[in-house]
């Protein structure tokens, strides 16, 4: 007995938990260190009550495990979870040995409890690794597999070692066959010198390649591929190539079609500066801001200037210097309201003579309306200007004949109309006389007489001085004039005639003087051509009248009216009767209303004509006051 006590305190000295069982597997012993760890008295766990130190789970496989080794007389290691005096379930191996007598017989079970949660643990945790290792690859291979690129990896030696999925797919042949060289095969034969001197070349020197070539696909056909690759060494040194080729078929074909493009284009560029510097104008272009840019051959030959002079706005010095100011304001004009807007002016030749030139320009507008770009050309006029000078003169020569035709078709009236105050003056120079005699002596009759006398005496000397203005041929001369005084001499002018047709004349004009820029004369003979017309078609009634109107339009011009109750114009012909001869009265000579049309466009403005409702016509035409830019003429 007490050699079994000593056996015990040797037991509880070795650093493991111990136990025995009877052969049946009764617990009869557990050493110190076991029931330490257990936190139970052998008490309590003697006999079966060991079962209740397992964790549930594990007991049932636990009890049918021991009865297993116990029948089989054959120690093996089991694996369950023991409770830890904290409560804590910690993973254990609990391994045993049988003791036998000399039958074979078991006499007693003994064994030990080994703790192994820290390496349960570890195992758990390397199965854990492992498989999202395993799942980390298969995503890394299903990635690979799925880019819609060729991926390939080579050893040191340039020699392919593998190939994604895309690669087989694409040349439709194994992987044996493409691994190693066999690739080369693959690429197209006008490719392989070079592609194969550059990833030489890469391999030796660089850590990196770049190159572009053919691969043959499985039906056959060469597509173009862009190679990438990059060296990467690994933590052992393992020098390993990685990279992509990326289809570049239709790339290419992009390139090639915008390299054919870019050549015709400096083809067509060519030939459009050929054409360009070859048309007989002066062609240009300029900036949205307004900067000259460009100006074709024809015009630097002209001016005689290099580019670099003229260039942004230097190309304001080419211009006459009376004409500079009217072409910058009417440039920045177009520039802003982004409206062409054709211009008149005298451009300087190389020789020092100025020639007139008419300036068109015309915007490019991007899909927002915004300019990109200005284009026009100046086109040489300076023999429509010695024309339309000559055409002036001729139809200033036919305007004078036709007011000397009307003056002389107003004889009769104006020879009335001189006679009414010289009779006047005649008649009150009677009075005068008698208001003096002796003995009828009214010094205050008499000068009331006498003014009387001066005043006619001035009205008929401002009808001759109307009358010989009127048919005096002198240049026109555009300057300040007051329009109301000029429409009173006419009317002054034409006051029998309309009254010997039964007219009257109503005018409205603003109470403010109007001062237009013009010629006084021939002012007066659009008016007297446009009254001596609707009077000619007004029949005489007492409703028929001839108005004048006329008023300072919104945009700074002044509108002139003449209305007449009259026969009217045909609606088709409105657009006809401003033409030369063509006229709508049996004895007319058609020269009337053209000349007017020429008389007022001189003057910057414009004439037109309406039908009047019920009847009639009114003749409508503009002129500049003069607080405005007078029109160059």
């Amino acid at each position: 007995m007490d050699k079994h006590k000593d056996t015990d305190a040797i037991i509880d000295l070795i650093p493991a938990m111990a136990w025995s069982t009877t052969s049946d597997g009764m617990l009869d012993f557990a050493n110190q260190h076991f029931l330490e760890y257990v936190g139970l008295p052998l008490a309590d766990i003697a006999g079966e009550n060991f079962y209740r130190l397992f964790h549930p789970d594990d007991t049932t496989r636990l009890a049918s495990e021991w009865r297993a080794i116990m029948i089989s007389k054959i120690g093996r290691e089991v694996e369950g979870r023991l409770r830890r005096a904290d409560g804590e379930y910690r993973w254990c191996s609990l391994r045993q040995k049988p003791r036998f007598d000399s039958d074979g017989g078991v006499i007693k079970w003994y064994g030990v409890v080994l703790d192994i949660e820290d390496r349960k643990q570890a195992e758990d945790s390397l199965r854990e690794t492992k498989s999202a290792l395993a799942a980390s690859e298969e995503n890394l291979r299903l990635i690979i597999n799925s880019l819609p690129v060729l991926v390939w990896s080579a050893r040191p030696d340039g020699s392919a070692d593998f190939v994604n999925q895309n690669w087989l797919d694409y040349a439709g042949l194994p992987a044996a066959e493409i691994l190693e060289w066999g690739f080369l095969d693959l690429y197209h034969p006008d490719d392989i010198p070079e592609m194969v001197e550059i990833w030489k070349r890469d391999l030796e020197h660089s850590d990196h390649t770049r190159l572009k070539g053919r691969i043959r696909g499985a039906d056959g056909t060469y597509r173009w591929f862009y190679f990438a690759g990059r060296k990467l060494i690994d933590a052992n040194g393992v020098v390993r190539w990685f990279g992509v080729n990326i289809d570049i078929e239709n790339l290419q074909c992009a390139e090639d079609a915008l390299r054919k493009s870019e050549a015709a284009l400096r083809e067509s560029e060519h030939k459009l500066s050929l054409i360009i510097n070859t048309i007989p104008a002066m062609a240009w272009s300029c900036t949205p801001d307004g900067r000259l840019e460009y100006w074709n051959q024809n015009l630097i030959d002209f001016v005689g200037l290099p580019f670099e002079e003229i260039v942004g706005f230097g190309f304001y010095r080419m211009f006459h210097p009376d004409d500079v100011e009217r072409m910058r304001e009417s440039w920045e004009e177009v520039v802003t309201t982004k409206k062409p807007k054709p211009v008149d002016a005298r451009i300087r030749r190389f020789d020092g003579q100025y020639r007139w030139f008419n300036l068109r320009q015309s915007p490019l507008l991007d899909t927002h309306g915004n300019v990109v770009r200005w284009y026009g050309i100046v086109v040489d006029i300076e023999d429509r200007k010695r024309a339309e000078d000559s055409l002036r003169q001729s139809q200033s020569q036919l305007a004078h004949v036709t007011r000397v035709t009307t003056i002389g078709e107003l004889a009769v009236s104006i020879a009335h109309e001189i006679n009414q105050p010289l009779m006047a003056i005649v008649t009150n120079a009677g009075t005068c006389l008698r208001w003096l005699q002796e003995g009828h002596t009214d010094l205050e009759q008499a000068r009331l007489a006498a003014g009387r006398i001066v005043h006619d005496g001035h009205r008929a000397g401002e009808i001759v001085t109307s009358i010989r203005s009127m048919a005096q041929k002198t240049p026109a001369q555009i300057q300040r004039t007051d329009f109301s005084l000029a429409l009173r001499d006419v009317l002054d002018l034409l006051h029998g005639e309309l009254r010997s047709r039964g007219l009257g004349v109503i005018v409205e004009l603003p109470a403010e003087p109007i001062e237009v820029l013009g010629d006084r004369t021939q002012l007066q003979q659009v008016l007297v051509n446009l009254i001596m017309n609707g009077a000619e078609a007004t029949s005489q009634r007492p409703e028929a009248v001839i108005k004048i109107s006329c008023n300072v339009g919104q945009i700074g011009d002044v509108e002139v009216s003449v209305s007449d109750f009259g026969n009217g114009i045909p609606t088709d012909e409105l657009d006809r009767i401003f033409e030369p001869f063509y006229t709508t009265k049996s004895d007319g000579i058609g020269m009337g209303l053209s000349i007017c049309r020429s008389i007022v466009e001189a003057h910057g403005g414009r004439i037109w004509a309406t039908p009047n409702d019920p009847c009639g016509s009114t003749f409508t035409f503009t002129l500049s006051h003069f607080k405005e830019t007078p029109v160059d003429r």
